[in-house]
């Protein structure tokens, strides 16, 4: 009789977890994703922006801000970043803010820090003309 009782106690309290069969798994569907639509495409490329280690003087221009890089090697197997790698990562950002130009571009050497072994740092000031 104990037997019997732990039985039916067991199937009583293992059959709340299983599905009811009326469920059906296939039949649902995935939910739709939306189609990408492109509604503002501005296309600048970065070697169109000027580079000057000086002021501009023969021409007017707007300050945009500064922009400023900081490429790293972190092991001592990686490749020594380049002036030239740095110099097109400030072109990129020159682009993002839209700007024409890069006044008083300086590059700094990085040294030996507790999350690099070496690196360069290049900074400079953006500016749109506002006379071509």
């Amino acid at each position: 009789m104990k037997q019997w009782l732990v039985i039916v106690m067991s199937v009583a309290f293992f059959s709340g977890c299983s599905m009811s069969f009326n469920y059906n798994f296939w039949s649902q569907k995935a939910p739709e994703t939306p189609t990408p639509t492109v509604t503002d495409v501005k296309i600048a490329l970065p070697n169109t922006v000027l580079m000057y280690d000086l002021d501009i003087t023969d021409r007017p221009y707007s300050s945009l801000g500064e922009v400023s890089v900081t490429l790293t090697k972190l092991n001592p197997w990686g490749e020594e970043p380049t002036q030239a790698e740095a110099e097109t990562k400030l072109k990129e950002e020159a682009v993002k803010k839209g700007a024409d130009a890069l006044i008083f571009v300086r590059y700094t050497k990085l040294g030996t820090s507790w999350n690099r072994v070496s690196g360069i740092e290049g900074k400079a000031q953006a500016v749109k003309f506002t006379r071509y």
